[in-house]
């Protein structure tokens, strides 16, 4: 009962899986919509088992963030654990309650640490695509996450704010 865009969407709520479109259609405003989304690849109908196989090995070797659960090692920095397979967060041995945003916020600062990702790509990533130009929605959901992990904006110790450009996890 939903598009590929719409299916797209829901996934990267809930899982940094590599993506590909598989479609009849290959007009190019799919492909970059897609593409743009987070999609890995798009390929357009028809294909050889031989081409798919090989995007999708190259998409699970290319994709940022893509080792698998059991691989992916907690994050430690300070007081602050943040552990990938259970999705649990804390500061100083206690656990921090985050909504399903507030982590995938922290996930993306975190296995990033040390980039700057700007206003639009923690949008794109967290909220889609339709959400570019809000970079309010960030600023208000980077307070909320500073303040459960005891961060103060004015001298941080996690997250500092690159002005007019985005936000920055330090680097363990």
């Amino acid at each position: 009962g939903m598009d590929g865009f719409q299916l797209m969407k829901q996934l990267g709520e809930v899982s940094n899986v590599p993506a590909i479109f598989l479609s009849g259609s290959g007009g190019d405003e799919n492909v970059v919509r897609a593409l743009e989304m987070g999609a890995a690849d798009y390929i357009v109908k028809p294909f050889s088992p031989t081409e798919l196989v090989a995007r999708i090995e190259t998409a699970l070797r290319t994709r940022p963030g893509s080792v698998e659960r059991s691989e992916r090692k907690p994050f430690h920095f300070g007081d602050v654990t943040v552990d990938y397979d259970t999705r649990t967060v804390a500061v100083s041995g206690r656990t921090v309650r985050l909504t399903a945003t507030e982590y995938r916020l922290l996930f993306e600062l975190t296995t990033n640490a040390g980039l700057v990702l700007t206003h639009d790509q923690l949008l794109q990533r967290i909220w889609g695509a339709e959400y570019s130009g809000e970079g309010q929605l960030v600023r208000v959901f980077i307070g909320n996450l500073r303040r459960k992990l005891g961060d103060d904006a004015r001298d941080p110790r996690y997250i500092f704010t690159v002005p007019r450009v985005g936000y920055r996890m330090t680097k363990p």
